[in-house]
């Protein structure tokens, strides 16, 4: 049996955190259109937000959620932009473990939600 997770890791806290590989085709593609399809080329990219973000905030949408930021990550036609990588945590019997909900490119940090990394304001634009 394939292995359902492209990568597994831990957030910048140190809990637990998966990318289903049903999650990445979805957005990014690769045999057909995704919903994301730039960030195809970003999955590295994806695993090091999660692991060490530039800003972190809690999702204003989901609770549950928080959403990283690695800032200025974008290359080609995307350079200057941000990666944005959307975490949704649950807690389960092992304890709370999180799942890679979505990834995109952004130009902007859009997140409305309270600060949560680095716990000093920094400068996004």
């Amino acid at each position: 049996m394939e292995n359902k997770w492209i990568f597994e890791t831990v957030d910048y806290k140190g809990t637990p955190v998966v990318l289903s590989r049903d999650t990445w085709h979805t957005k990014a593609g690769n045999d057909k259109e995704g919903t994301h399809p730039e960030i195809r080329d970003y999955l590295e990219d994806v695993k090091t937000t999660v692991e060490a973000p530039d800003l972190v905030s809690r999702s204003t949408r989901d609770e549950r959620s928080c959403i990283f930021y690695k800032l200025r990550i974008g290359r080609g036609v995307f350079a200057g932009k941000h990666l944005v990588v959307v975490v949704k945590y649950v807690k389960e019997t092992t304890g709370l473990k999180g799942y890679v909900s979505t990834m995109y490119i952004s130009r902007n940090v859009y997140s409305k939600g309270v600060q949560l990394w680095p716990e000093k304001k920094i400068q996004t634009k």
